[in-house]
């Protein structure tokens, strides 16, 4: 009977089920960390900003440009067709259009994707240009001159016109 205990079958360790289950653990740690790692590497998103002084100082020069077209009484109506872009202005009776103004789509997450066009003059307070198609999803508008900026906000392809304001600070 004794010799019965004593000759119990030893397993190699590669064949007990506790030992995987150790070594799996931080096994796909390693293997989770260096996917993650490279796909950090890969795929750049453009948020961060390195110098946010310079950064802060602008949000004040942006801030003053809202202010001028809250002043000028401005409002556009920015029409998208196919290539086109259209824009119509409203103003105070005093302002001055100038022949050209530039147009910003900026995308809402990804910054590889926006677009930039100047559109001009064609008549009083209509503007048009060409713009490169945009890609469905949200978009944010900036119409700007050298004093005055207009921002808003569309989602193509449902919003193909959108009325823009200036923000009222």
């Amino acid at each position: 009977m004794i010799s019965q205990q004593n000759e119990q079958v030893t397993r190699p360790w590669y064949r007990e089920p506790m030992v995987w289950l150790i070594i799996a653990i931080p096994l796909s740690s390693v293997i989770y960390g260096t996917f993650f790692f490279i796909v950090s590497i890969t795929s750049f998103d453009g948020m961060v900003v390195d110098d946010y002084y310079k950064v802060g100082k602008q949000i004040n020069r942006e801030l003053k440009r809202d202010k001028a077209a809250l002043a000028h009484g401005l409002t556009a109506q920015v029409m998208v067709e196919d290539k086109t872009v259209t824009i119509f202005i409203l103003a105070n009776q005093d302002y001055t259009a100038p022949p050209a103004l530039e147009i910003r789509f900026l995308y809402s997450t990804r910054a590889d994707i926006d677009k930039e066009t100047f559109v001009e003059l064609i008549s009083p307070g209509i503007y048009k240009g060409s713009i490169p198609k945009l890609e469905t999803g949200r978009w944010n508008v900036q119409i700007a001159s050298d004093d005055w900026r207009l921002l808003g906000s569309m989602r193509m392809p449902d919003e193909r016109k959108v009325v823009i304001k200036p923000l009222r600070k």
